[in-house]
């Protein structure tokens, strides 16, 4: 790769440059604007590597940068969550300082200015637009956008620092290493969420305070629009609030009756309807043709052959490739 060279595919993009101008225009450009306040390159100069996953609007970056940098943050908004996999960094803010070892994880508070020191850090970032962060948590409390603020660099304990580096280690085995299942918008959608849900889960915001929403009663007739919209859509990514919308009842309101009335909750029911897909779409296809279970199963947004083989086990009392076969 050439200094300063951008190599793209259609979800994939790899940048390097030993030029500190360029590396600090590519944070800026990747992840946020900065303000250098000094920034001392080796002789071989900044060395930043870097190879991103886009899904959409997410970005998911491992990143090598060499030089010693002291920067200070202009936030927009967006959330950066970084696993520190080596090297030097802390990030300092008014009433904190948060030194990181190897293993760490921390986030660039999106609504402050924050100081960050890093020296020869190899790291993964994932960068979470907040318009996504909004939608996520208004679906699980009902907090409005301009609520959503994050108080702390920090994880809530080292358990949930844990719980994101093996969210993103599963993510980057299966979903972020096949161009296939990238190309699959209900896996696309759901990957995203996921992603966003964690980082609302691991670190302090108001969102944990959130009052849930006030649940009101859910006509059988706005039920049966949620279900129909539920099987309308089972091939698009769907979401609790577009069900909601839908039935024309809130998220909470909905999530209390699919319990009181399907004992399950809309996105386990979206995974029923789904399973069904997948299973009339086993049973009509011609295995001599080339069809796959995993090929039907991705289709239907089942990323995991052996979840996805338990539960269509669990419903229908033989394995997909049975039902393929016969």
């Amino acid at each position: 790769m050439r200094d300063g060279t951008l190599y793209s595919g259609p979800h994939w993009q790899r940048y390097a440059t030993r030029d500190t101008d360029e590396a600090h225009d590519f944070v800026r450009r990747a992840f946020l604007d900065i303000r250098v306040r000094s920034s001392g390159a080796g002789r071989d100069g900044a060395g930043l590597r870097t190879v991103t996953t886009a899904l959409d609007d997410v970005g998911v970056t491992r990143l090598h940068y060499s030089a010693r940098t002291r920067v200070q943050t202009a936030p927009d908004g967006d959330l950066n969550v970084a696993h520190l996999m080596g090297g030097r960094f802390t990030v300092a803010s008014a009433v904190d300082e948060y030194r990181l070892l190897s293993g760490d994880v921390m986030l660039i508070l999106p609504d402050q200015s924050e100081d960050l020191t890093y020296d020869d850090v190899d790291t993964f970032v994932v960068r979470l637009p907040r318009p996504l962060l909004e939608k996520v948590a208004h679906a699980q409390t009902g907090i409005n956008g301009t609520e959503l603020r994050f108080d702390s660099s920090r994880p809530i304990s080292a358990a949930l620092g844990r719980h994101w580096t093996q969210t993103v280690a599963h993510l980057t085995r299966t979903v972020l290493s096949d161009p296939a299942l990238l190309a699959n918008p209900l896996i696309m959608g759901n990957t995203r969420d996921l992603l966003a849900a964690t980082a609302l889960a691991v670190f302090p915001n108001t969102a944990h305070a959130a009052a849930p929403r006030v649940a009101g009663e859910v006509t059988p007739r706005a039920l049966r629009r949620a279900l129909a919209y539920v099987d309308d859509h089972a091939g698009q990514p769907i979401t609790v609030d577009q069900i909601a919308a839908a039935a024309g009842v809130g998220p909470r309101a909905l999530q209390l009756a699919f319990r009181r009335h399907h004992d399950t909750t809309p996105m386990r029911y979206v995974r029923q309807v789904r399973l069904e897909r997948a299973h009339r779409d086993l049973q009509a296809a011609d295995p001599t043709t080339g069809v796959t279970v995993a090929m039907i199963a991705t289709r239907w947004g089942f990323t995991h052959p052996g979840r996805f083989g338990t539960d269509y086990r669990a419903t229908y009392g033989n394995s997909p490739r049975h039902t393929l076969r016969t």
